[in-house]
């Protein structure tokens, strides 16, 4: 009897264990973080008329990885790129969609990010009030001027700005967000407003009018952009990393065919509230496979070099660094070859104009 009492409790006392060492090795339901700038008008969230607007309102992330179990999750912050890069610091999230200048800042201040998939173009709007005289850039000086600071779209200011010989000390330059800027110009508190599409609500209204755009000044004063990843989720879990990446890269190759840009309209305006006729204004009459391409080509580099530099000069960033051991090609070179798309996307210099075709690698 005592020896069967023995093998019981022996066998009772490995299964126990078998069971508690189960439930230690039980992973945690994986949940995908991403964030993003929220940019709507409208009642919900979303990062405006873009890419990840359309991967949201299409669920095409979740599509890809709700078979595995694994959920993804969108935030969308009011507090555009400074508050994503704050989650960022304090691990609450895996991967971004952010402007130029906040991931540059991110990476300077010592997030442990890399750049992996960028999109390219995003034009900026220079509104003035109607009765500011200003008539050209040069006109600028002494001006009150707002713009978002932190944002991508200071970066494209001081390179407007130095075109026409000036800095941002030359003027009043006023930090506002987007919405606080339109009203103060609106109200004739500002004479003149660096911004997005949505200035030309106000030249619809009478109560500014549109002097120029990035579209006038050329391709290398555009905003660009991307979807960076942490070091630690892109080495813990790469491949994932790079499905991820495979569903940016489909889906940029989806809205660089110009056939589709109504129905990308479409989808985009009505998630994010942004009128129609301002979505049209920012992307009719670009080559969406310029602003789609996810190639870190000439263009790309240069431009983001260029955008660490100046930072550092105007004191955004304390030190500079070379991009090329940021800017994190290799998931999107194995997608393009993956999804058989080797030569869909041209390669672009560092103004912005296509270079000769490249032969297609077997």
């Amino acid at each position: 009897m005592r020896r069967l009492m023995r093998t019981v409790s022996l066998v009772l006392g490995l299964a126990l264990g078998m069971g508690m060492c189960a439930g230690a090795g039980a992973a945690e339901p994986l949940t995908i973080r991403i964030g993003t700038p929220d940019q709507s008008v409208g009642p919900t969230p979303s990062g405006g008329v873009g890419i990840t607007t359309l991967l949201d309102a299409r669920k095409l992330l979740q599509q890809e990885f709700e078979k595995d179990g694994i959920t993804v999750q969108w935030t969308y912050f009011k507090g555009a790129g400074p508050a994503v890069n704050e989650a960022f610091a304090n691990k609450q999230l895996d991967f971004a969609y952010l402007g130029d200048l906040a991931a540059i800042i991110g990476r300077a201040n010592g997030l442990q990010t890399r750049f992996l998939v960028p999109l390219r173009g995003t034009n900026s709007f220079l509104a003035v009030a109607p009765d500011s005289g200003i008539t050209r850039l040069e006109d600028l000086k002494g001006k009150r001027l707002t713009v978002f600071k932190g944002t991508a779209y200071q970066l494209s200011l001081d390179r407007a700005l130095a075109r026409a010989g000036l800095t941002e000390r030359d003027l009043q330059v006023v930090n506002l967000d987007w919405n606080a800027a339109l009203a103060a110009l609106a109200a004739k508190q500002l004479d003149a407003n660096w911004a997005s599409v949505s200035l030309l609500t106000l030249q619809d209204k009478g109560l500014a009018k549109i002097l120029l755009s990035t579209r006038d000044l050329g391709r290398e004063y555009t905003i660009q952009s991307g979807f960076v990843g942490t070091e630690a989720f892109i080495a813990a879990h790469p491949d994932l990393t790079q499905r991820l990446v495979n569903v940016l890269v489909r889906t940029q190759a989806w809205a660089s065919e110009p056939g589709n840009l109504s129905e990308f309209l479409a989808v985009t305006t009505e998630r994010s509230g942004i009128p129609l006729a301002l979505a049209r204004a920012e992307y009719e009459g670009d080559d969406p496979k310029f602003r789609f391409s996810p190639l870190a080509d000439d263009f790309l580099l240069t431009n983001y070099q260029g955008s660490v530099d100046q930072a550092k000069e105007a004191g955004l960033i304390r030190k500079t660094y070379d991009v090329r051991g940021w800017i994190d090609s290799s998931f999107v070179d194995k997608a393009v070859a993956g999804l058989k798309l080797d030569g869909y996307w041209q390669h672009y210099d560092r103004n912005g104009q296509p270079l000769p075709a490249r032969p297609v690698t077997q």
